[in-house]
């Protein structure tokens, strides 16, 4: 029978052993690439996200391709990435359209004459569309009057017409001309774009680099349904689909995809259209901004230093016990996380959509948060 001391004996020796035990994970991606030789292309770079990751990728030395449609923003770009040391030889400027496959084709080819392949490719190309799909079509959402509430006693709003009235059948041929429009800007960008990158890069990353990644910029709005964003949630989670559905396609083929799903950023990509540089609806600008409140808005050097953390993960499948004997089991082993929330709580809205506390809470919240009428 064990004495009192050995019990103590096994007691400080077991964190000991569980220590020894526990399988070790595989060198981070920055010991395989060093970030001052990682070849990085960003296709959207001349504003947002895509600027602040190319401005984060100059101060690490590394190889960067800057691609976009406006040559001088990009020429802007790349006067600050100089300013901040990185030399000229490693960043290439390319203008295109995302969206243009002999630009794409052409945007390959440059990066294969010049450093023979890439290591990490982001799509961070992305149109905004900030109008309730009805708005864009011409039409409103007013409070019910008493004689319409007889009618149909659920009913405390009704549709009305830019002008006042609205006829039953609804908006004519120019309102639903601007929806179309809208929705195919978006579509462009926001999916096929996506697409058209995937097909061109994905196996150039997988014939070129010891550890391909590849990063796409998603949105909350991908996964939870949000006012004032039909088409564009719509368009993002088509794209997201499109990444993840390439994912588990090329399994095996030892590229590391990731998508980041953040909320609102803190930079103007809301004070666009999805076909002109201003003309949104910032709602950060506007009176309800209350309804938000500051720990919404996301810094976007916290958004820079989230996708660097990810990339940075061991590539290599990872224990779910990571302690003998289930670490041998290679089925219990997983690679990193294909999609991060950012914040969580994000995470969190998509578990309850589906519950009572979708409709009773989740969807509340967010007309509240857009200005909406609830």
């Amino acid at each position: 029978m064990p004495t009192m001391s050995s019990r103590w004996l096994l007691l400080f020796a077991l964190p000991v052993l569980l220590r020894l035990l526990k399988t070790r994970r595989g060198p981070s991606r920055e010991k395989i690439i060093l970030p001052r030789e990682e070849r990085v292309v960003l296709l959207g770079a001349s504003s947002g996200v895509g600027k602040d990751l190319a401005l984060a990728y100059a101060k690490r030395g590394a190889k960067i391709c800057i691609f976009a449609r406006r040559k001088s923003s990009l020429e802007a770009v790349k006067a600050e990435c100089l300013a901040l040391g990185l030399s000229e030889d490693k960043i290439i400027l390319v203008t295109g359209d995302v969206t243009s496959v002999k630009d794409l084709v052409k945007l390959r080819e440059t990066v294969v004459e010049a450093w023979g392949g890439l290591d990490t490719l982001h799509i961070l190309a992305g149109v905004p569309s900030t109008s309730t799909l009805m708005q864009l079509a011409g039409v409103q959402l007013e409070p019910a009057s008493g004689a319409q509430s007889k009618k149909n006693p659920s009913q405390r709003f009704v549709f009305t017409s830019e002008q006042g009235q609205l006829g039953e059948a609804g908006p004519g041929e120019e309102g639903l001309e601007r929806l179309a429009a809208e929705a195919r800007a978006c579509a462009e960008v926001n999916y096929v774009g996506t697409v058209l990158a995937l097909g061109a890069f994905v196996p150039l990353l997988a014939s070129s680099s010891r550890s391909p990644a590849l990063h796409h910029l998603s949105s909350v709005a991908a996964t939870i349904p949000a006012p004032c964003r039909a088409i564009y949630s719509a368009t993002k989670a088509a794209g997201l689909m499109a990444m993840e559905s390439c994912r588990v396609e090329c399994e095996g083929s030892g590229i590391r995809f990731f998508s980041l799903l953040p909320g609102t950023i803190a930079n103007d990509f809301r004070t666009k259209t999805a076909t002109s540089d201003t003309g949104g609806r910032d709602e950060t600008k506007l009176d309800i901004k209350g309804a938000w409140g500051e720990k919404l808005l996301l810094p976007p050097a916290k958004v820079v230093d989230t996708i660097f953390e990810h990339l940075a993960l061991p590539p290599s499948p990872y224990p779910l016990i990571p302690y003998p004997p289930f670490s041998w089991i290679s089925a219990l082993s997983h690679p990193p996380r294909a999609i991060r929330f950012l914040p969580f709580m994000y995470r969190a809205a998509t578990w309850m959509r589906d519950t009572p506390l979708g409709w009773a809470y989740v969807e509340p919240s967010a007309r509240k948060k857009y200005g909406l009428p609830n």
